[in-house]
Parts: C-alpha cells; structure tokens; sequence
C-alpha cells in the first residue's frame, strides 16, 4: 500500500502536508511517535473515514478493511459469540456462519467465554473478542490503533503469540507506543513526530526482515532496532 501526497487537515490545523509512505504489502507496519503525531488520523484516512487530498494506492484486493479500536467496543447486549457474527454479510449461510465463527473462536482461545456477555469478561478476553471481530471477516486491510491498551505484559504477548499466525497475507498498519510490541510484529516501522503547530514528519523507517514466529526480540539485531526506535521517539 502506498500513500502519496497526503494533505490534511482538521480546520485550519494542518496534520499532513505531502507526506508520502509506502507499507509492505502483506505485512506489518508499525506506526509510533508521540501523542497528536497523527497516528489515528493517518488510520482513518486509510479507511477513508476522512477526507483528505492525495492518494492512497491499495494492494490487489481492494479496499476491504477491518479495524480494531483502542477501546474493544463490544455490543453490551449481545454475548461473545453474537458480537462475532454480528459483524458476517447476510449472504452467508447459516452453516458457514457458524464455521467462520468457530474457526476463529478456536485460534484465539476464546471458546470459554463464547456465551458470555461483555460485562463479564476479563479485559484480555474482550481484547481477543475484538481482534476475533475483526479477523472473522475477508478483509485483506487491518488496521489496528493500539489494541492491547492497558492490557499487562504477559496479556499482550499472550494475544500477540495468537494473533501473529492468523495475520498471514494481510496487509497491517499497527498503530502502538509500545516497542516491544513493534520489535514483535513489525515487518517495517515508522516513527512520526509532530511539533507544535507544524505538520507531521517521518523521524525515520526501520525494516525488520526476521520472521515474527522466529524472532527473538531480545537477540542481537532487535537489540539495535530496539535502541534506534528509542533514540527517534526521544
């Protein structure tokens, strides 16, 4: 996916003037930078909830996105398995439905919570609600805007370990202050910064060619990624 002369702006405050990014298709890149860099403006212009200038050149597939929010944003009323098929076009069968839903209920280790409603799960589980909402779809575009947010440590590697095999093939933009997040998933990473008044610049790109199921994060060359990203966010 690339982006190319991106222009805009909410009134007369300007977010971003010409900036141009390209994203590996089919893999992962990780926007970071700090808060009001335009990182959740950026998502939204992908997904065309705002209106910008430019242009935004799609992979093959077109535009079929999914989105996963900051906050889980699960329908009180409806139970687990309910807010997953909510989301499934009613052409689909009933049986194929059901087969979408207990395929991605099974990846992410949510079947005992399945009829449970929002209220009463855990916010790891509702997190894994959220991701299983979004991925239960045909979307080939997933963005993502901190999705672990709040979530402990051992949480987010948890869902980060389910989540990495089931995002194979599609194209991610993951928007996260966290490092360790990005040195787990990233294929390329982008640190934004934004000063005062002054439209959003890219401080640096980082590739990661090592594979996310083989990485190690605290090897070696992670280990310098690690300390480029910091010295750009600093």
């Amino acid at each position: 996916m690339r982006i190319d002369s991106l222009h805009f702006a909410y009134g007369e405050k300007k977010i971003f003037q010409d900036l141009n990014i390209e994203m590996p298709a089919g893999g992962v890149t990780c926007i970071m930078g700090g808060s009001g860099a335009g990182k959740t403006t950026l998502l939204n212009c992908i997904s065309r909830q705002l209106n910008f200038e430019g242009n935004i050149q799609y992979e093959e597939g077109g535009e079929n996105f999914a989105y996963v929010f900051q906050q889980p944003r699960l329908i009180p009323s409806m139970t687990v398995e309910e807010n997953i098929k909510f989301v499934l076009p009613t052409s689909l069968t009933k049986e194929q439905v059901q087969k979408r839903v207990d395929y991605i209920i099974d990846k992410l280790q949510i079947g005992d919570c399945r009829k449970s409603y929002p209220k009463n799960i855990s916010g790891g589980q509702a997190g894994r609600v959220s991701l299983a909402r979004a991925l239960v779809t045909d979307c080939n575009i997933l963005l993502m805007d901190e999705p672990f947010k709040g979530l402990d440590i051992k949480l987010k590697k948890d869902i980060l370990n389910l989540l990495i095999p089931l995002i194979k093939d599609k194209t991610i933009v993951f928007v996260t202050h966290d490092v360790e997040e990005a040195l787990a998933i990233a294929d390329r990473v982008f640190v934004f910064e934004r000063k005062d008044n002054e439209c959003v610049i890219i401080k640096g790109q980082l590739d990661i060619a090592q594979n996310q199921v083989e990485r190690d994060i605290y090897g070696e060359e992670l280990n310098q990624i690690r300390k480029e990203i910091y010295t750009l966010l600093s």
